[in-house]
C-alpha cells in the first residue's frame, strides 16, 4: 500500500491511504476494493504504544489481498480490501472529525481498529449517525455498551469484567499462596474500574488489599507510594497503569529494593523494559497478552507473517492485538455477509461468534465480546505464557526470583 499525506483534509494530520486518490467506496459492489477506516494515536500522549501499527495494518491488509481479497458470496468472486488511516493524535475530538470526515469524503465502507475507550465513545456516535458497523479495539469500559446502539462492537482483551479472569485463577494455584495486595492505579476511568472491580473479586478470593493509591498521569516522583509499598510488604504489587507512565515507578521501586511473590503490571510492553533495564527492568513481572508467538490458535501462521513483514516484536506493543482483532472480526463478518452493504455486515456480527487468535470470540446483544487474556511472565528477558497451562510456553517461576 502507498502513503499519502492529506494536510491539505486535515491539517497536521497524517493520512495513510490506500491510493493516491481518495477512495469512493460502494455498497453491494464487488468491482471496487472495500474500504475499511481506522484511526490510529501515532502522535500524543499515547504514540509510545502504537509504533508500528500502521505497518501492522498495511502488512494485513497485502495479506488479505495475496489471495485477491475477501470471498463476497453475492458475486461469487474475491474483493480486495483498503484502509484509509489517519493520526487521531489520541484526541477525541480530532478521533471525531477524522471519522466524520471518513465517512462523508472518503466513504469507506466500516470502520475497524480505532483504541482508547475515551476516544471510542464520541467516534462511536459518528458510526451510529451514519449507519457504519464500527469494531473497537482497545474499549474496555462497560458503559459504553450500555447506550443501546445499534452499529458499535469492540475487541478488547479484555473487558473490565474479565481483566483479571485468567490472573485470579493462576493465583488460587500457586504455592505459596498470596495472602495480601496493594494497588497503584493511574487516574484513568478504565483502570480505575478495574480496581473497583478486581479488588472485591481478590479479596473474595482471600487476597487482602492493604493499599491503594490512585496517581495523576503526569506523576513523576513515586516515592511516598513506595515507601508505603515497602511498609505494608505486600504479596502482591499491582501495577493498574499505561507503560509510559509507570516507568519512574518501576525505576523507584527497583531503586528501594521493594520485594514481593509478584510485581503485575497488565500493560507490560518491551519498552518499559528497555527503558527500565538500568534498574533491573520487569524482568519477572506478570502480565497479560492476548498473544504471543508460540501459542497455537487459527491465526498463528497469519500473525505471525504479518508481524515479521511490519518489521515488529508483538511483545514490543502489548495493546496491539485487540486493534488487530478487530480487523480480523471485520474482515470475517463482511465475508459472512456475502456483500458489501452495511445493514448485512451489521446482522452478520449482532450476537456473532468469529475466530481471535486465543480462541473463538462472541458478542452479546449490546456488542460487548467475551474476550479473556493470557498470563505472561518476562522471563530471561523474554516474554513467555504461564497460564492457563493449556496455552502455556513457559513455566510460572513463583515467587518471581528477581522481586526476592
Amino acid at each position: 500500500m502507498s502513503r499519502l499525506k492529506m494536510g491539505a483534509a486535515v491539517a497536521g494530520v497524517l493520512s495513510l491511504v490506500a491510493a493516491a486518490s481518495a477512495v469512493q467506496a460502494k455498497q453491494n459492489s464487488c468491482d471496487d476494493p472495500i474500504v475499511i477506516g481506522t484511526t490510529i494515536s501515532m502522535t500524543g500522549p499515547l504514540a509510545s504504544l502504537t509504533t508500528g501499527w500502521d505497518r501492522v495494518t498495511e502488512a494485513l491488509a497485502a495479506e488479505i489481498n495475496k489471495p485477491g481479497g475477501i470471498m463476497m458470496s453475492s458475486c461469487k468472486k474475491r474483493v480486495p480490501i483498503k484502509f484509509v488511516i489517519y493520526d487521531d493524535q489520541g484526541n477525541p475530538a480530532t478521533a471525531t472529525s477524522l471519522h466524520e470526515k471518513m465517512a462523508t469524503v472518503d466513504n469507506v465502507d466500516v470502520f475497524a481498529g480505532v483504541d482508547w475507550s475515551f476516544v471510542v465513545g464520541p467516534v462511536s456516535n459518528i458510526a451510529e449517525k451514519y449507519k457504519i458497523p464500527i469494531i473497537g479495539g482497545n474499549v474496555a469500559t462497560p458503559a459504553l455498551f450500555e447506550r443501546g446502539l445499534k452499529y458499535f462492537w469492540a475487541t478488547p482483551f479484555p473487558m473490565t469484567f474479565n481483566w483479571d479472569a485468567n490472573f485470579a485463577d493462576m493465583l488460587k494455584n500457586v504455592d505459596p499462596k498470596p495472602k495480601t495486595i496493594f494497588w497503584v492505579t493511574q487516574d484513568n476511568p478504565v483502570y480505575k474500574s478495574v480496581q473497583d472491580i478486581w479488588m472485591k473479586k481478590h479479596e473474595a478470593a482471600g487476597i487482602k488489599t492493604v493499599g491503594a493509591e490512585i496517581f495523576p498521569n503526569d506523576l513523576k516522583d513515586f516515592s511516598s507510594i513506595v515507601l508505603k509499598i515497602r511498609a505494608a510488604k505486600p504479596d502482591i504489587v499491582y501495577i493498574n497503569s499505561f507503560d509510559n507512565v509507570a516507568v519512574p515507578l518501576v525505576q523507584q521501586m527497583r531503586q528501594m529494593r521493594i520485594k514481593a511473590m509478584d510485581v503485575h503490571f497488565p500493560i507490560a510492553s518491551a519498552a518499559l523494559q528497555q527503558q527500565t533495564q538500568a534498574y533491573g527492568g520487569i524482568e519477572g513481572m506478570t502480565s497479560v497478552a492476548s498473544w504471543i508467538p508460540g501459542v497455537k490458535s487459527d491465526y498463528t501462521e497469519m500473525i505471525q507473517k504479518v508481524y515479521t513483514d511490519a518489521k515488529l516484536d508483538l511483545a514490543a506493543t502489548a495493546t496491539n492485538m485487540p486493534r488487530f482483532t478487530a480487523y480480523l472480526v471485520m474482515i470475517q463478518a463482511i465475508e459472512k455477509a456475502g456483500v458489501v452493504d452495511r445493514e448485512k455486515i451489521r446482522e452478520a456480527l449482532f450476537k456473532g461468534t468469529f475466530k481471535g487468535p486465543n480462541g473463538d470470540i462472541t458478542f452479546d446483544e449490546t456488542g460487548a465480546p467475551d474476550t479473556k487474556t493470557l498470563v505472561t511472565q518476562i522471563q530471561d528477558g523474554k516474554f513467555t505464557v504461564v497460564w492457563p497451562a493449556a496455552s502455556s510456553t513457559s513455566k510460572l517461576r513463583w515467587p518471581a526470583p528477581t522481586w526476592q
